[in-house]
């Protein structure tokens, strides 16, 4: 595995005080865009244009979102027939000027000082291609189901360790800005991602330059029931094969995408092995065959091991739902994260 022919990008210094080109997809959101531009306008860090693309709403979005283009120059419409979350990114940053740019879900908000914090943070890490911070994720109706989003975030140069079937740790859309540079190279998105095209935006810039994270939650990431993506893992066979459908194409992008700017093909076997193991562990507990030795050889901590060997010993029934349990959000698991948080909080 050529790991060492993976060089990332080198940057020159940025300009003080960038322009910050906020990239949003909105597609029958009119209940969260406006929170959203909210969020912006209320902004420390007043140099961004917003440039929202709304993706064929059928509901009053571009209402909502004319409406904040009258009141602030910064916040621009763009229009265009359904064609997904992929293709309304597009759209957005063939409009975009700024030297960083930034992806916010139309129905997400950020804390005010959250652009201030990563501007900030490109110069204290000028080596650095994308800044990503947490989010807190929180209910359409008010409650908080994780106060950290994602836990773990990694920082460095990852693409040699993507190589070898670890998947990174980086945050949903609202968490993460590029460097121009790297924007360059990250778009235009594949348009059949019509769902999670954030997914492959961060993929494809960690596998150009290293990444720098703030530790802090710095947005809301909402939950509800119109929500393409959320927290939970998937714990049916028509979920899996969707999960499945994503990485086959996910996968197919970052080859494409690593012969394109790093000059060689990798191996996918470990991205099979490695990335996506627990996954097909999960299948086999709905009775589907495979060598659960082999995945379970690919899991990244001998804790998940444990987990994993538990399930799989199980009756099937009850491994599936103890799969369930452990996958989806339920108020135990918020029981267990709060006491969790506030014994961490306690001096």
């Amino acid at each position: 595995m050529p790991v060492t022919r993976v060089i990332p990008m080198a940057f020159p210094p940025l300009r003080p005080r960038p322009l910050v080109s906020v990239l949003v997809a909105n597609y029958n959101y009119a209940g969260w865009v406006g929170r959203a531009l909210d969020s912006l306008r209320a902004q420390t860090y007043p140099r961004f244009e917003a440039l929202v693309c709304d993706d064929g709403s059928t509901d009053e979005s571009a209402v909502v979102v004319e409406d904040f283009a009258r009141l602030d120059v910064r916040i621009k419409l763009l229009r265009q027939s359904n064609a997904g979350m992929a293709a309304a990114l597009n759209t957005a940053y063939r409009n975009a000027q700024g030297s960083l740019v930034a992806l916010l879900d139309s129905d997400d908000e950020w804390a005010p000082g959250r652009l201030e914090r990563v501007v900030a943070r490109f110069f204290s890490a000028p080596k650095t291609g994308m800044v990503t911070h947490p989010v807190r994720a929180v209910l359409a109706g008010g409650g908080v189901l994780k106060p950290i989003h994602p836990r773990r975030l990694d920082e460095g140069w990852l693409a040699p360790s993507m190589l070898l079937g670890r998947e990174p740790g980086l945050p949903p859309s609202s968490g993460l800005t590029f460097r121009r540079e790297v924007a360059e190279r990250v778009f235009p998105l594949p348009v059949h991602f019509r769902r999670c095209a954030d997914k492959v935006a961060q993929d494809r810039a960690a596998l150009l330059a290293p990444v720098t994270p703030i530790r802090q939650p710095l947005g809301l990431y909402r939950i509800h029931g119109g929500n393409l993506t959320g927290l939970s893992g998937p714990c049916t066979p028509d979920e899996l094969d969707r999960n499945f459908e994503f990485l086959r194409l996910l996968w197919e992008d970052r080859r494409t995408f690593i012969e394109t700017w790093h000059g060689f093909a990798p191996d996918p076997v470990p991205w099979s092995d490695i990335e996506s193991a627990h996954f097909h562990l999960a299948s086999m507990l709905h009775g589907r065959a495979g060598d659960p030795d082999r995945y379970l050889r690919g899991l990244p901590s001998p804790l998940l091991k444990l987990v994993w060997r538990l399930l799989m010993a199980l009756p099937r029934p009850a491994g599936r739902a103890g799969l369930k349990l452990w996958w989806t959000e339920n108020c135990f698991k918020r029981l267990f994260r709060n006491t969790l948080d506030s014994l961490r909080a306690t001096p």
